[in-house]
């Protein structure tokens, strides 16, 4: 605590002879929907984080997992950008099979993304971004135990011709532009155009392969390749109507993908858990990554040269309608479709031998949500419905591996899963006096999915089984005690009943009990047995006590949340028999977040937050059968982690500005995996950002740093003791970059 208290204060001191880019005010009023309505941020009684579209800029953020390092209890893993695991608060679900949802929801322009391979997508034209601790089950589903995170673009509602254009060079290759266009098209029509091109040649580069000390043939991993386009179309359709359209496609082809840093590893012979060699400078012998660095891979690419990468395209379309009725009600329509497909290829290995693992997942999505609102002398009201359709048709291929010439054989896994969820909700507000009102909402929910699964062996003959075998299918064994594990059929409700308080016009006190449901799911992947495909829903019981509050004459903003959580079923994920599964146990946590917004002087903006978790899973399954984690902790979460952000602007004349900023974070000791293996302690680490932006009305010019000190840390682990090493995927070193842009 005292090491952290000192950084915090040597951030805060050194900003001033450090040179950064522009950031907004940041006392600035913030609005957010978080309740479906326009509200400022300080008067909604949830632990929400909310960063503007000129704060994004500021803080160089251009892919949608960039956002972690200023909101706290927000951490992120990913072992590729074409798929995203968010975790909030510790709350998470890190099973890397595609068919899967998250308990934190994500939902860009009111759109709700259930596939996590949709959702690291490039961030642009932005207007800003919601984040929202804790469950939110009563206004936005039943996937929402952990939190939600909203993404809200720039639209088309400004009558003004306006845009801007913007390009970014930086290490690693890294060529990014940027730029919209919007305005009136008539009297009643208005529309925006924005557009981003992404590409880099990656910053994970061949080393020396362990085998024969010859360099790696596969090339720089871990890049971007991408192209996107948003159009978006405001129609006042008359004076009490308004029609807001949109679409987004993204597409990105041939992308550097993704070997692992390799590390030898031993195994735990209770559990089968990974477990540290003793240190060494010779990777052989374990503890440092077959090439040495966190940064070089070993992969051969195969014997076909191939690299390993990704393709995917995206489609988004939106059609939201707003009508204000004759009895001062709002109606309000929103229609959303979405489509995702990726095809992605990898070298599981990482050096040690060609293991291909590729996916191919197309998913495509249809929401209708009808949402009727009002308000009284002194009530506020809505209630709505919703309906979701959603389907995965996913392939998978693991094996086939190649170990000086032979061939071990493959097992390809076909999935289809159709999901229909419908929900009715409703939510009131009732002012009980000047000082006190109540909140109180429910939501039903129904859940209909059903799966077809099976599994064919590929290159079997040396081991007695003809090649192109089908060794599963889920409809030929689903039958008697399993015939249930194809469907399922699950109904539940989610609840918020909250008090607010307000002991003077700048504070607001809340207290909230809120109920959230997630449904249950299937882990259809190679080696999971019958009996543990399919896994039930979990429900979370949640209080929390907040407080936010402006003072010192306006220049100060508070705000502070402590929780307590209460899981049934918490979903866990695990590697029982090194086949990823998800299986439930009950859970608990508690913590909270502390954010304190100041200006201090002329052209000074500070920000402090903190977030710390502690949490208890009563039991994880390890990988011998049998074999388990009692009283584990939350995956990615730290018990304390602290952010910081300090901005100085002078006025230089002639309308130009000089800004300055320091940015970073520092995160505790935590585990990546939810079985707490020693393999998978990632120790406390801290990072830093710099820059310095000069800036008039119309350009602006950026000279930055991120990771300034050139921390290595873990973005991803995978515990494969039992086969002797461990597979990790580490952030990106130092990168200096500059950034111009011109605004008409």
């Amino acid at each position: 605590m005292k090491l952290t208290i000192k950084t915090l204060i040597t951030l805060v001191v050194s900003s001033t002879f450090l040179s950064v880019p522009v950031f907004a005010q940041v006392l600035e009023e913030v609005i957010v929907t978080a309740q479906k309505r326009e509200q400022s941020i300080q008067d909604v009684g949830i632990s929400i984080t909310a960063l503007s579209g000129d704060t994004i800029n500021a803080l160089g953020l251009d892919n949608m997992m960039e956002i972690t390092q200023q909101i706290p209890g927000l951490q992120v893993q990913s072992y590729t950008p074409s798929f995203t695991t968010w975790n909030l608060r510790g709350v998470s679900q890190n099973n890397f099979t595609d068919n899967l949802e998250a308990p934190v929801a994500v939902y860009i322009d009111d759109i709700y993304y259930a596939s996590m391979n949709a959702i690291g997508l490039s961030m642009f034209d932005m207007e800003r971004i919601e984040v929202l601790r804790g469950p939110q089950g009563t206004l936005f589903g039943r996937n929402a135990t952990g939190g939600v995170i909203s993404y809200v673009t720039n639209k088309a509602d400004d009558d003004e011709n306006n845009g801007y254009a913007s390009a970014t060079f930086a290490d690693f290759g890294t060529v990014n532009f940027e730029g919209a266009i919007g305005g009136a098209i008539s009297d009643t029509v208005r529309g925006r155009v924005a557009v981003r091109r992404d590409s880099s040649d990656g910053y994970l580069e061949p080393g020396i392969e362990p085998f024969g000390g010859t360099q790696a043939t596969a090339g720089t991993l871990l890049g971007n390749d991408g192209t996107a386009i948003r159009a978006s179309l405001q129609i006042d359709a008359s004076d009490s109507v308004l029609i807001d359209l949109g679409a987004t496609y993204s597409t990105e082809s041939d992308v550097p993908g993704t070997s692992y840093t390799v590390t030898f590893a031993d195994f735990d012979p209770d559990t089968g858990l990974g477990v540290p060699f003793p240190v060494s400078d010779d990777p052989m012998a374990g503890g440092t990554s077959l090439a040495g660095d966190p940064h070089l891979h070993a992969s051969n690419g195969g014997l076909n040269g191939m690299d390993p990468y990704y393709d995917r395209d995206a489609l988004q379309l939106r059609a939201k309608v707003d009508a204000q009725l004759s009895n001062g009600n709002t109606f309000r329509s929103i229609t959303g479709y979405l489509n995702n497909d990726k095809y992605y290829t990898e070298d599981a290995c990482g050096g040690l031998c060609y293991f291909p693992f590729t996916t191919d997942s197309d998913f495509t999505s249809f929401s209708q949500e009808f949402q009727l609102s009002g308000e009284g002398e002194s009530s506020r009201w809505q209630v709505g419905a919703y309906y979701l359709n959603a389907e995965w048709d996913n392939y998978s291929a693991v094996g086939g591996a190649t170990i000086t010439g032979s061939e071990d054989g493959s097992i390809e896994t076909n999935i289809l899963i159709d999901s229909t969820n419908w929900s009715v909700y409703g939510q009131g507000e009732w002012d009980l006096s000047d000082k006190l009102t109540l909140i109180g909402g429910l939501r039903w929910s129904q859940d209909n999915k059903d799966l077809a699964l099976n599994q064919i062996m590929y290159r079997m003959e040396d081991q007695g089984i003809p090649d192109g075998t089908m060794t599963f299918n889920l409809a030929d064994e689903a039958v008697g005690e399993y015939a249930h594990v194809p469907n399922i059929d699950y109904g539940d409700w989610a609840g918020r009943l909250q008090l607010n308080m307000y002991p003077s016009d700048d504070t607001l006190v809340f207290l909230s009990w809120n109920r959230g449901i997630k449904g249950g799911n299937w882990t259809a992947a190679a080696g999971v047995l019958i009996e543990d495909i399919q896994h039930t829903e979990e429900v979370l019981n949640a209080f929390e006590l907040g407080i936010k509050t402006t003072f010192a004459d306006g220049a100060a903003r508070l705000n502070a949340t402590v929780f307590s959580y209460d899981y049934d079923d918490y979903q866990a994920f695990a590697l029982p028999n090194l086949a990823p599964e998800v299986s439930n146990s009950d859970a608990t946590a508690s913590g909270g977040e502390l954010e304190l917004y100041w200006s201090p002087g002329d052209g000074w903006d500070v920000v402090l937050g903190a977030a710390f978790v502690s949490s208890t899973v009563d039991f994880v399954k390890a990988v011998f059968p049998g074999s388990g984690v009692t009283n584990a902790e939350f995956p990615q979460a730290p018990r304390s982690s602290f952010n910081a952000l300090v901005r100085k602007a002078w006025d230089m004349g002639n309308g130009g500005e000089l800004a300055m900023q320091l940015d970073g974070n520092w995160n505790d000791d935590n585990f990546v995996e939810g079985t707490n293996a020693l393999v998978s302690l990632q120790k406390a680490y801290s990072v830093a950002n710099v820059s310095a932006t000069y800036s008039t009305d119309r350009y602006s010019a950026s000279v930055w740093v991120k990771n300034l000190g050139d921390e290595d840390y873990l973005l991803y682990n995978l515990d494969l003791g039992l086969a002797g090493f461990i597979e990790q995927i580490y952030a990106p070193p130092r990168q200096v970059g500059v950034t111009l842009r011109m605004n008409w």
